[in-house]
């Protein structure tokens, strides 16, 4: 939000602590064709970052294929304060709060309202929602809940210096900036349609594992064409999401496998020791201290790895 130069009371720190202003965490999820929900991550990029990146820990969402949704819980308890000559705007305004996003990199922005009140409300509850097209945002996205004049009202004599025009933002609650990094999970997923190949493979095209990229150099490629698909199509009445959890841990172990056998790169590995951000090697590393991951043998990779996607799928 800009930091424009109001010519009359807006919404300051002192204001903010008496609202009791009150939100959950943002939930974000996507959906199939037959609108069934399945949930998306949000966690920072790094450490004490402000900037939070979408993930899918069952690796199957893909910003470029599928939509993005969010739904959010908002309470508002004690604002009489901002009402009347002491506050933002006049005793019988209504003022009314809403999430304004921009994502620079898609060239779009909107609005999403989320509820209005007046002074002679007890509370404000109310959930927002907003369910984004497929690929329709990009790069970083920035949430900045407001709150805004949502009808004026008629000002005393004291009241006369107060904002009293529809619309006007007269304040920024919050800020949360997300990231979609253009291949939307943490386990690059393909299909493909390839007659008579397996119904699944995996493919690793990396040279050094600690600079080149896990999502460009690595795929986990599902085969359309094959005649058991339908086991592991989500959008099928046969969908067995055990058979997928059992791909997925498959295919992973592989992949872990492959940058163990690379000897000369493996210590650097799971010491982080200068690794590429998105790197091969920073994603294995991540298996095992993010996810506390036993990485010293076959057997202990294959074994976390069927515990992690028994638990997620």
């Amino acid at each position: 939000m800009a930091n424009d130069i109001l010519l009359f009371p807006s919404l300051t720190e002192d204001l903010k602590k008496k609202i009791r202003f009150q939100k959950t965490r943002f939930s974000f999820y996507y959906t199939d064709l037959e609108d069934n929900e399945y949930e998306l991550v949000d966690e920072p990029v790094e450490a004490y970052s402000s900037v939070n990146i979408i993930r899918d820990e069952e690796g199957m969402w893909d910003q470029e294929k599928n939509n993005l949704g969010f739904r959010r819980k908002y309470l508002l308890r004690t604002f009489g304060s901002l009402f009347g000559e002491g506050g933002i705007v006049c005793h019988d305004a209504k003022l009314g709060m809403a999430i304004i996003w921009t994502s620079p990199d898609s060239k779009q922005r909107g609005v999403i309202p989320v509820g209005t009140f007046t002074v002679e409300d007890q509370m404000m509850e109310a959930v927002a929602e907003k369910l984004f097209g497929r690929a329709q945002l990009r790069g970083q996205v920035e949430f900045t809940t407001v709150i805004y004049l949502a009808s004026a009202g008629n000002p005393s004599e004291n009241e006369k210096h107060l904002a009293n025009k529809s619309g006007l933002i007269l304040g920024e609650l919050e800020s949360y900036i997300i990231k979609l990094d253009g291949k939307g999970s943490v386990f690059p997923v393909f299909e493909v349609a390839l007659p008579g190949q397996p119904l699944w493979y995996v493919q690793c095209d990396w040279g050094d594992p600690t600079q080149d990229s896990f999502s460009e150099c690595t795929s986990i490629n599902l085969n359309t064409a094959h005649k058991n698909y339908k086991y592991i199509d989500r959008s099928q009445p046969t969908y067995n999401k055990q058979l997928l959890a059992e791909i997925m841990a498959a295919a992973v172990s592989i992949i872990i496998e492959k940058v163990r056998l690379q000897s000369e790169y493996w210590d650097q590995v799971i010491s982080n020791d200068t690794l590429e951000n998105g790197s091969v090697g920073q994603a294995i590393f991540y298996f095992a201290d993010a996810l506390e991951w036993d990485l010293s043998t076959p057997e202990s990779v294959s074994l976390c790895a069927r515990k992690y996607f028994d638990q997620r799928m």
